[in-house]
C-alpha cells in the first residue's frame, strides 16, 4: 500500500505509512488477535446469534488468527465492526480510547447501498473499510481509510452449529408448494407496490410484510422458529431495496429453497458464479412484473421438486461451507494480511465494480 504518485498530498502518504505500520502485526509471526463487534444499530431486532462469539472462539482457537472477546479490547490487533446505516463515527472514536495505539478498526458495511452520508462519516473514522455491495462502494473512498475490498452478505442469524441442529430436526418435513416473500415493507422502495400486487394476485406466493418500525412478526420468533419459517417453503423471490445482494439469498439457500434472483442484482454473478447457480437450481429473472415473477415461481417450484432431497442438501451445504458469518470474518482478516504483505494492490483509480488484485510482489514498483 505504497503511495508514489506526486499528486498525493503529504498527509495521505503519511497516513498510508501509518496504516502499513499498524498492519505490522500480520508480519510479526505472532498470532493476530481480532474481535467482532456488531454495532448497536442491529440490537433492537436481535439479529446476530448470541452464540456468535462462541463460534468465532472455536473456529479461530489456534493458528495465525485468534479471536478475542470484546471485553478484552486491550489485547486485540483488529476490531471488526458492522455498520447498518447509522453514523458510527463517535462510537468508533470512543472505541479507540479502549484499544492499544497500534490496533486497527475495520468496518464491514452491510448497507452501503443506503445512507451514504452516514456511511461516509463512519468510513472516515475507520482504518479499513469493507463494503458488502461492490457496485455502490465508490463513494466510500477517502483520504484517511482504505476501502480494502468487498465482503458480501452472508447468513448470520444462526451460527453454523445452530443451523445444522435446526436443519437436522426439520429434515423431511413437508413444505408448502409456494414461494416465501417475507419482507420489511419500505414504502420508499420500488418493491413495495410489487409486493402488494403479488399478495393480491399470485396464488403461489405467500407475502408476509412488516413495517420498518415494528418487526416483531419475524424477530420475536426464536431462532429455530425463524429458520422453520424459511424451511416451510420451496422457493423465495429476491426483491432488493436497490440492486443489493442481500442476506436473504443466503438464508433461503441455507433453508434449501430455490431463490429467484433478478438480473439487476449487480454483485450476484461475482459472489455465486453462473455455473454454481445452475448447480443449485437458482432461477434468474429479467422482468419485474407480476406475470414474469409468477412464471419464475412456477419454474423454481418445478426445479425444487425435480432436484429433490439431494438439491436441498446441496444448497444447504453450499451456505454452511462458504457463506456463514465466520467465513466472512476470515475473509476480512485474510485480506488485511495480504495487504500487510503487499500481496494485494488497492487500485489507484476507483469506481463501481472495484476490486483488489493479487500481484507478484516483484512486479510492484518501489
Amino acid at each position: 500500500m505504497k503511495v508514489t504518485d506526486s499528486r498525493h498530498c503529504p498527509h495521505v502518504t503519511h497516513r498510508a505509512g501509518q496504516l502499513m505500520g499498524q498492519l505490522g502485526a500480520f508480519r510479526s509471526g505472532d498470532p493476530v488477535r481480532f474481535t467482532f463487534m456488531p454495532s448497536a444499530e442491529s440490537k433492537f431486532i436481535d439479529y446476530f446469534s448470541p452464540a456468535t462469539g462462541l463460534e468465532l472462539s472455536r473456529v479461530f482457537a489456534a493458528g495465525p488468527i485468534r479471536y478475542v472477546s470484546p471485553d478484552r479490547l486491550d489485547a486485540v490487533n483488529v476490531a471488526i465492526l458492522t455498520a447498518h446505516g447509522s453514523d458510527l463515527s463517535v462510537p468508533i472514536w470512543n472505541l479507540r480510547r479502549k484499544l492499544s495505539d497500534d490496533a486497527m478498526v475495520a468496518v464491514w458495511f452491510w448497507d452501503n447501498h443506503l445512507s451514504h452520508m452516514n456511511n461516509l462519516r463512519t468510513a472516515l473514522a475507520a482504518d479499513f473499510v469493507f463494503p458488502s455491495h461492490a457496485y455502490i462502494a465508490h463513494y466510500l473512498f477517502n483520504p484517511v481509510s482504505v476501502v480494502a475490498g468487498s465482503i458480501p452478505a452472508c447468513s448470520a442469524q444462526w451460527t453454523g452449529d445452530e443451523a445444522q441442529r435446526i436443519l437436522l430436526s426439520h429434515a423431511g418435513r413437508p413444505r408448502a408448494p409456494k414461494a416465501l416473500l417475507n419482507y420489511v415493507d419500505y414504502e420508499f422502495s420500488w418493491r413495495s407496490g410489487l409486493l402488494r400486487e403479488l399478495a393480491a394476485s399470485c396464488r403461489d406466493a405467500d407475502v408476509l410484510l412488516m413495517p420498518p418500525n415494528e418487526r416483531s412478526r419475524y424477530f420475536s420468533k426464536t431462532r429455530e422458529q425463524r429458520l422453520a419459517e424459511w424451511l416451510h417453503y420451496k422457493a423465495t423471490v429476491i426483491l432488493p431495496v436497490d440492486k443489493d445482494l442481500s442476506t436473504r439469498v443466503f438464508d433461503a439457500l441455507l433453508a434449501g429453497q430455490i431463490p429467484i434472483v433478478p438480473l439487476m442484482v449487480s454483485d450476484f454473478d461475482r459472489v455465486i458464479p453462473p455455473q454454481v447457480q445452475a448447480e443449485l437450481g437458482i432461477v434468474r429473472v429479467n422482468g419485474l412484473n407480476t406475470g414474469e415473477i409468477q412464471a419464475a415461481i412456477a419454474e423454481a417450484l418445478r426445479r425444487f421438486d425435480a432436484m429433490g432431497a439431494e438439491g436441498v442438501e446441496r444448497r444447504q451445504q453450499f451456505v454452511l461451507r462458504h457463506h456463514m458469518l465466520h467465513q466472512r470474518v476470515a475473509g476480512i482478516m485474510d485480506t488485511l494480511g495480504l495487504i500487510a504483505r503487499e500481496e494485494l494492490i488497492v487500485p489507484e483509480i476507483r469506481g463501481p465494480g472495484f476490486g483488489l488484485y493479487v500481484v507478484d510482489r516483484r512486479q510492484v514498483p518501489d
